[in-house]
């Protein structure tokens, strides 16, 4: 795997050391072992299932992922109190980000189209039910907002990464509010979700983050390399999407985001809205 071997050259040499390198060659050998049960069970076996059944396969399946990678899981929830499916909003750090909600909830996830390509985790993505979306296409966002609406209405869980791209856990961007119509058009709920991989000092671990032109092989090198990683998952407060804008949803799960990231130091960006959000409308459904 070269991008192990070509991140190995850039780490501390604590992490060179004989026992480490051992440690970090088990765990490579843990998680291809790992990917590879999971992409024949994608082939062979998760398309005869019913799609409930899918949905708890993947996330038993994405529990194993973790533990495979040397991955902590931490998760803080308010429960909600809404009945009916949820649309999960959640800022975007990480391919790792997935298997962490995943984990913890039952979903079908919005993911970008180049994911179909990649090696192995193409074919796990699309056999768990995935919905594909052409980053940049108006016309693509309108078609996949219509199918999470659906998929709303049918009770699905479903998970966006409004941000539309990735950062290094340091900023929060802007949220692009298209797909937030589907929880209008379902009568659905939106549920804010901070994802965070902190350092012992609280810092972020840029370890995890997939930014820039980083193949998916170098940013699993730089993750088996760690020698702990911790996922952090924070559920916010359900807001109800009846009598709101998708601006104002938008805005509202990205408010409680950027809470959760602000003890990280995290870089806030602007975000423009046609019209300011009243008191009404910021009462979130506890």
């Amino acid at each position: 795997m070269t991008g192990v071997s070509a991140t190995l050259g850039a780490v501390p040499p604590l992490l060179r050391e004989p026992s480490a390198l051992f440690t970090t060659g088990r765990k490579t050998s843990a998680v291809a072992g790992h990917l590879l049960t999971l992409w024949l069970a994608a082939a062979l076996v998760v398309p005869r299932l019913h799609a409930r059944r899918r949905r708890r396969v993947a996330a038993a399946f994405a529990q194993r992922t973790l533990r495979a990678l040397g991955v902590s899981l931490r998760v803080r929830r308010e429960r909600p109190r809404c009945d009916g499916p949820r649309l999960l909003v959640a800022n975007h750090i990480s391919w790792l980000d997935v298997y962490a909600v995943n984990a913890v909830e039952e979903a079908r996830f919005v993911a970008k189209s180049e994911t179909r390509t990649w090696p192995l985790l193409g074919a796990i993505t699309a056999a768990f039910d995935s919905l594909f979306i052409i980053r940049g296409s108006c016309r693509d966002a309108a078609r996949v907002k219509d199918a999470a609406a659906a998929a709303l209405r049918h009770g699905d869980t479903i998970v966006v990464f409004p941000e539309g791209t990735t950062t290094d856990g340091t900023v929060l961007r802007r949220f692009y509010p298209a797909l937030f119509q589907a929880a209008i058009d379902a009568g659905a709920a939106v549920q804010p979700v901070a994802i965070r991989y902190p350092n012992d000092d609280g810092t972020p671990n840029r370890a995890a983050a997939f930014v820039d032109d980083m193949t998916f092989l170098e940013s699993l090198g730089r993750i088996l390399t760690q020698p702990h990683l911790t996922a952090e998952v924070i559920f916010g407060p359900v807001i109800p999407a009846a009598g709101r804008t998708r601006g104002e949803l938008a805005e509202l799960a990205r408010r409680h985001i950027a809470e959760q990231l602000a003890p990280m130091g995290c870089t806030v960006e602007p975000q423009v809205l046609r019209r300011p959000i009243t008191r009404a409308s910021a009462t979130a459904c506890m």
